[in-house]
Formats: structure tokens, C-alpha cells, sequence
């Protein structure tokens, strides 16, 4: 059973989680957004089809820490 972890990079970057958007699917492919209460909006988690919206560096296709995806939320 997995079990929920607090995510200190929100705690480093000086940002208030707003709200939380989780995805998975049967393949593990999960992937989570959370918009901040400063309207910013990170992505981590799978990404090999370019759905986190952030660049992936070759050869890797998880983003374990939270990434600021570069969209205007205003």
C-alpha cells in the first residue's frame, strides 16, 4: 500500500499548494500538476509524451521534483 509523502520542494521554493491534480493510468504512467497560490503551476512525475509540459532531458522521462511549467495562469 503506498502510502502519501509530503512534497518539501513546495516547502524550498516559498510556495503555498493551492490545489492538486493526480493522473495515472494502468501503465504507471502517473503524473501530477499543483497550482500554487502565487498562480504558478507545476508539473512533475511521468512525461514521456510531453504531458508535463516541461523539457525532459534525453533518455529521461520522470520529473521527480516539481517543475514550473512555463503558461500564463492569469
Amino acid at each position: 500500500v503506498m502510502q502519501p509523502k509530503l512534497i518539501s520542494a513546495f516547502r524550498d521554493k516559498k510556495e503555498e499548494v493551492e490545489h492538486i491534480s493526480l493522473t495515472s493510468c494502468v501503465t504507471w504512467d502517473a503524473h501530477t500538476f499543483a497550482i500554487t497560490r502565487s498562480n504558478r503551476l507545476y508539473g512533475f512525475g511521468s512525461g514521456d509524451k510531453g504531458q508535463l509540459g516541461v523539457d525532459m532531458p534525453d533518455g529521461n522521462y520522470e520529473k521527480c521534483c516539481p517543475e514550473l511549467v512555463n503558461i500564463d495562469l492569469t
